[in-house]
């Protein structure tokens, strides 16, 4: 005899879920503890990636400085905001490479991110990438729409 299916529900989706993404590790760092999530949920990296893609945006806007060094730090302490339990209020890109440079000197830098799972640090570089990527084609796109739909056909003058 074969079992019967069950219907597919929220509350055993959840259950799944919380099996799936409940190992965490814990650092001691000096006085303190962090904990850390093992397996990083999908939902929380595109929370994260969003976070990156309108924090870049908002850089741009203000015509800060956005590089590749820039963007690399503001990876690390968005991995590090979400994916510990570390308390922390930052909200902009200046505030979050703070929160950064305040680990490094503190000597915790290295320890928090050495204790994460690198495959998973590197899920999130990767999915940051390519959302870069697609963001800067579709930018690339609507300018060359842009300039075609503004050029001067038929401008020359008379002669």
């Amino acid at each position: 005899m074969s079992k019967k299916e069950k219907n597919l529900s929220l509350p055993q989706v959840k259950r799944q879920n919380n099996q799936i993404y409940k190992d965490k590790k814990r650092i001691v760092l000096g006085q303190s503890k962090l904990d850390l999530d093992m397996i990083f949920r999908p939902s929380k990296t595109n929370e994260l990636t969003a976070e990156f893609i309108g924090l870049m945006q908002q850089a741009m806007k203000e015509a800060k400085p956005f590089d590749a060094g820039v963007a690399m730090g503001l990876t690390v302490a968005l991995v590090i905001r979400y994916f510990t339990s570390i308390e922390t209020n930052a909200k902009t890109c200046e505030e979050h490479l703070d929160m950064l440079r305040q680990l490094k000197d503190a000597g915790y830098l290295d320890t928090i991110m050495d204790a994460f799972e690198f495959s998973e640090v590197e899920r999130i570089f990767d999915e940051i990438q390519r959302s870069i990527t697609s963001l800067a084609a579709e930018m690339n796109k609507s300018l060359q729409n842009e300039i075609v739909d503004h050029s001067p056909e038929g401008d020359q003058a008379d002669a």
